[in-house]
């Protein structure tokens, strides 16, 4: 049965009431937004905590599903600042996943205009790539992730391959909300991954990223949910 068709426009239903993150239990809600129009309705998982005699959100993942196609489109994470260094946004990754595939959406992309580096990276790590691993050699616009060597360093480091590509960014508002730091040296850090991030003002009619081994997500997924899991 297809979990999504069951829920009304508008509506959302719980999803899991037995998973935390950290110190805090947690409450997943599968929310549909109302449509649009199109065959492409959008849903939203949503994390809350039950702090005092509140549910207090934590964060959230949307994401678009075409019905006809099978097709899940990851669009993007938001956890809230108080709620991070958790887990949460691996979590809600994990959780889409896990969901689409075992409602039969077999075929799942990142929307066109993703623009977060470390959201993208993140994707990485559950088997998403791009088609073309030569556009990493070819493109301008590849950003590579790093952390610093020291374990504590939570701060999200990124190296530019072009200069332009860098100032444009930095004005952005990804940039600007996601504790983003710019470095031009690599001593004291250690490169993680490099991810294609066309700049705003260009056109992208489709996806670079889709997901393309399932064996990795599979586990990764797995293992993210049960370690979340009472």
């Amino acid at each position: 049965m297809d979990t999504f068709k069951q829920i009304p426009e508008g509506e959302e239903i719980i999803y899991k009431d037995d998973v935390f993150s950290g110190n805090y239990d947690q409450k997943l809600y599968l929310r549909r937004s109302f449509d649009d129009g199109s065959h492409r309705p959008k849903f939203y998982i949503n994390a809350f905590s039950p702090i005092g005699d509140r549910l207090v959100m934590q964060g959230y993942l949307y994401f678009y599903l075409d019905h006809e196609q099978k097709r899940s489109d990851f669009i993007g994470i938001k956890v809230n600042p108080e709620f991070r260094d958790l887990n949460i946004g691996s979590f809600l990754v994990a959780s889409w996943i896990d969901m689409c595939l075992n409602n039969g959406y077999d075929f799942l992309g990142v929307n066109p205009k993703q623009r977060k580096p470390f959201l993208l990276y993140l994707l990485k790590t559950y088997g998403f790539e791009i088609l073309d691993k030569s556009l990493y050699e070819t493109r301008p616009e590849v950003i590579t992730i790093c952390r610093s060597l020291d374990s504590l360093d939570k701060t999200k480091y990124l190296s530019f391959k072009d200069p332009k590509h860098e100032k444009v960014f930095v004005g952005t508002n990804s940039f600007k909300e996601d504790n983003y730091s710019i470095i031009h040296t690599m001593s004291g850090f250690v490169s993680l991954d490099n991810v294609l991030l066309p700049l705003q003002s260009q056109k992208r009619l489709r996806a670079d990223y889709q997901l393309l081994d399932r064996d990795i997500a599979e586990v990764k997924s797995e293992s993210t949910i049960r370690n979340h899991t009472k």
